[in-house]
């Protein structure tokens, strides 16, 4: 595959995930598919065309989401850790809802270890930093994003 192809198969890999990302229990073959089109947007993320530190970011959170939805925390939080790495990396091209996601990735991560009051911490973190979205929509987005399951019983 060329870059284009890979820039092509990174967003058809990130679309498809989300069709999975939608609050339901998964059976273990819906749970391998939703980790293997995670990855798999990441892979093709990682030698796209043009791809930047963002791209990179959104790859990684992508990954944790999908880890923290099955319950897997440890993976979920390295995953995070990935996301605010490449956010940080990113500098003034990330936009204001890529620091969002970054701490909500980590606030979810923490969830599902069982780690309660830093889970809450940066979850406060993540909310507060949503309301500074500029741009409403994406705001809107961001906020339904928070408020999605799962938080594994975090108030």
């Amino acid at each position: 595959m060329d870059a284009d192809q890979h820039r092509a198969a990174a967003v058809e890999a990130n679309n498809a995930t989300w069709e999975l990302l939608d609050g339901r229990a998964h059976t273990a073959e819906e749970a391998d598919e939703l980790l293997g089109r995670a990855y798999a947007a990441a892979h093709h993320w990682r030698r796209a065309a043009d791809a930047t530190a963002v791209n990179a970011a959104r790859a990684s959170w992508l990954v944790s989401r999908a880890h923290a939805t099955l319950g897997h925390g440890e993976l979920a939080l390295h995953h995070a850790d990935r996301c605010a790495a490449h956010t940080m990396a990113a500098g003034d091209a990330a936009a204001d809802f890529d620091r969002v996601y970054a701490l909500e990735a980590r606030a979810r991560a923490l969830a599902a270890l069982g780690r309660d009051d830093d889970a809450r911490t940066t979850r406060a973190e993540a909310e507060t930093a949503a309301v500074a979205v500029a741009h409403e929509q994406d705001r809107e987005i961001v906020e339904g994003d928070l408020a999605a399951p799962p938080w594994f019983g975090l108030a």
